[in-house]
């Protein structure tokens, strides 16, 4: 059995519920290649002990994976990883994810700062994404 050896980070002062927090680190370790097929996420009881949230939200958040077809979960084993979130391809995902790097650094370097970094790179997503057509 292979363990990703993920923890979650649950930010209280956010208003995003820990739940879709959960999710959501749980697809970009997939995004990033820090979880992979076939790992376990951690037990819902390692995740109640590390980050002191209720198991409810920890189970919550692993039937949502299911529902997304990311994970599955195994009677007395644990949750699996079984399936990429859709548009993941890790091969694609890691060459880009070193272009985005070196972008990131040059514009630091440049002396931008985080925060309008940050600003730029979601209002041009947010440009590109409204001139796609749907498929």
């Amino acid at each position: 059995m292979k363990n990703g050896r993920t923890q979650f980070s649950i930010d209280r002062t956010t208003g995003v519920p820990p739940f879709l927090q959960i999710v959501e680190q749980v697809k970009e370790s997939l995004y990033t290649g820090k979880l992979s097929l076939g790992d376990y996420l951690p037990s819902i009881s390692e995740v109640v002990r590390v980050s002191a949230i209720n198991a409810n939200t920890v189970m919550k958040a692993y039937r949502e994976l299911e529902t997304l077809g990311v994970a599955q979960a195994l009677q007395g084993v644990g949750t699996i990883i079984i399936d990429l979130p859709k548009g993941a391809n890790p091969i694609l995902l890691d060459t880009y994810y070193s272009k985005f790097e070196a972008l990131i650094i040059q514009a630091r370097q440049d002396g931008l700062e985080w925060e309008p970094i940050l600003h730029l790179a979601s209002t041009v997503m947010r440009e590109i994404k409204a001139k796609e057509k749907p498929l």
